[in-house]
């Protein structure tokens, strides 16, 4: 299974210590060179300690950079850059899972995975913690403590709202 990670669920999860999620659920994960360079080399720039975390999970081969081959996106939107050669990575490599958090990158996703006749799926952050609860990597209670730290950072770019819902969904669990 091939899953390629866009930074906002790279970020998040290196900053509550969870990248070793990513490698129990999904196998061989890649990232496009403007993750790397937002993620790592902008982390470095910022003295972001999370930039180190990231760096020594590339250096370890719990992530792996590929550059995309595919110039341009079927159906193109304005994104960011890393999100764009997220989108074109996955679909060139026909990957199971691309993990993305914002929302105009992940409905820009979807609409060019169907061009393509990709059978990629989609999901972020939270549905990674989810899969992780479901294939019994966390425990509810962890989830949950995962899930209220996510919450509480300034620094992740979470809606609040959902991981509320997503917290009363493991509750009733």
């Amino acid at each position: 299974m091939i899953t390629v990670v866009d930074t906002g669920p790279l970020l998040a999860l290196a900053k509550v210590q969870a990248l070793r999620l990513l490698k129990c659920l999904y196998g061989e994960v890649l990232t496009a060179p403007a993750v790397f360079t937002e993620a790592v080399t902008a982390g470095y720039a910022c003295n972001a300690p999370d930039a180190r975390i990231l760096d020594l999970a590339f250096k370890e081969g719990l992530l792996r950079v590929k550059t995309p081959q595919i110039a341009t996106l079927p159906r193109p939107f304005l994104l960011q850059r890393g999100e764009d050669e997220s989108i074109r990575l996955a679909i060139e490599e026909q990957a199971t899972w691309l993990l993305v958090d914002d929302l105009a990158a992940r409905q820009a996703a979807e609409v060019n995975f169907a061009a393509a006749g990709c059978a990629t799926r989609v999901k972020g952050t939270l549905g990674v913690v989810v899969s992780a609860t479901q294939q019994a990597l966390l425990d509810k209670a962890e989830a949950i403590t995962l899930i209220t730290s996510l919450k509480a950072r300034p620094d992740v770019w979470l809606n609040a709202a959902l991981c509320d819902q997503v917290i009363r969904l493991l509750e009733a669990c």
